[in-house]
């Protein structure tokens, strides 16, 4: 009995050394956790070994940016950490807020196998509310480095951007130092990678596309055209110009000029010399008419002006049909010797090409500059 009692202790004596043992081991790695520089190293080198479920372990989800398992497996995927062989780390700053959350700022640097840096990124662990065991800080690092921050997307004005099939929101609009004629969005956080991209305009082409965030900023503006709806409504008000202007150059008043209103001077200027030319001397004017338009367009421009017109140039191509009814001498002479007069129908046609600035402002076309040629009168 006395030899059973004498093993039993020695069995309690073990499991108790074997127990502290443990426990003395279990100790020393919560301390060793306690500490913000080992999470940040321990999270860096899971985010090299691209293992998102160890790593989410390790953030922190008291904020208001935390993440799902699901979200921060694709903001990994589209970091690519796991294309780094290496990184290096310091401490920036710690700091407490006004609730007194405490945090430490850590500067971290990816690098190639060669040692080439990569990119870097500012990283934070927050000290959590509860001890480990009740004695040891346990720190988790903000999931916020892993997104991508105030990306920014300029478009032409008025343009509708869908990123995802989602609409983009309207407050993330900048107009800080952005000129009018364009929308910039600057867009607060969003998950790397690549997204789809529509931008659609009421005058502008569509463009269907796909943004890739590791690309940084991009301006789309460049690659909207004009599309074929609005080439119609300029033709059409070219066409209108054109008539305008030489209705009232028959006339020789330019009160008529409807279309004019930004480029007035030079509408006027028209009327009056080709008004000089349709009614000369020995000349009866009988009827204009212009026909067979081909226009071109340029390339839209995004002006700087506080209205924000995009302007577009279209050079308009025409034909013109001219009848007046001249009055000449001929070889024969009267009594007293006045030569003898003759009228006779002349007409005339040519082709000729007429240049519009066309802008485009609150959903609707305008002309903003005009340069026609006259059609001259024969000597």
């Amino acid at each position: 009995m006395k030899a059973f009692m004498r093993v039993l202790l020695k069995l309690i004596l073990f499991c108790l050394v074997v127990a502290l043992a443990a426990g003395g081991a279990v100790g020393f790695r919560t301390y060793q956790r306690s500490a913000p520089d080992y999470i940040i190293d321990r999270y860096l080198s899971l985010l090299l070994e691209d293992d998102s479920e160890k790593a989410f372990e390790l953030l922190d989800q008291s904020e208001e940016d935390s993440m799902t398992a699901e979200e921060f497996a694709e903001a990994l995927q589209g970091r690519q950490y796991g294309l780094c062989a290496a990184y290096t780390v310091e401490e920036v700053t710690k700091r407490t807020d006004d609730n007194g959350n405490e945090y430490v700022d850590f500067h971290a640097e990816f690098k190639d196998a060669e040692d080439a840096v990569q990119f870097a990124e500012e990283l934070t662990v927050k000290k959590q509310a509860k001890a480990a065991f009740g004695v040891f800080d346990q720190w988790k690092v903000l999931s916020g480095h892993c997104m991508v921050k105030d990306l920014e997307i300029t478009v032409p004005a008025g343009a509708q951007v869908y990123l995802d099939n989602q609409p983009a929101d309207a407050s993330w609009i900048t107009r800080d130092g952005v000129p009018a004629s364009f929308d910039r969005y600057r867009i607060p956080s969003m998950l790397p990678g690549r997204k789809s991209l529509v931008i659609r305009h009421p005058a502008l082409e569509s463009v269907n596309t796909t943004l890739d965030t590791n690309d940084g900023n991009q301006d789309y503006s460049a690659q909207m055209i004009l599309k074929r709806s609005a080439q119609d409504e300029c033709l059409e008000l070219g066409i209108t110009a054109l008539k305008q202007l030489y209705a009232a150059a028959v006339k020789e008043d330019a009160g008529e000029l409807t279309v004019f209103d930004a480029c007035k001077e030079q509408a006027e200027s028209f009327v009056k010399s080709q008004g000089g030319a349709f009614h000369q001397e020995n000349r009866v004017f009988q009827s204009v008419a212009v026909s067979r338009f081909a226009p071109q367009y340029g390339n839209p421009v995004f002006t700087e002006g506080e209205d924000g017109a995009i302007t577009v140039e279209m050079t308009l191509g025409y034909h013109y049909l001219l009848r007046e009814d001249v009055t000449a001498d001929t070889e024969e002479t009267q009594e007293d010797g006045t030569p003898i007069q003759e009228t006779k129908r002349d007409s005339r046609s040519d082709d000729l090409t007429a240049t519009f600035l066309l802008a485009y402002r609150d959903g609707a076309w305008s002309i903003a500059g005009a340069d026609v040629p006259l059609i001259e009168g024969n000597e």
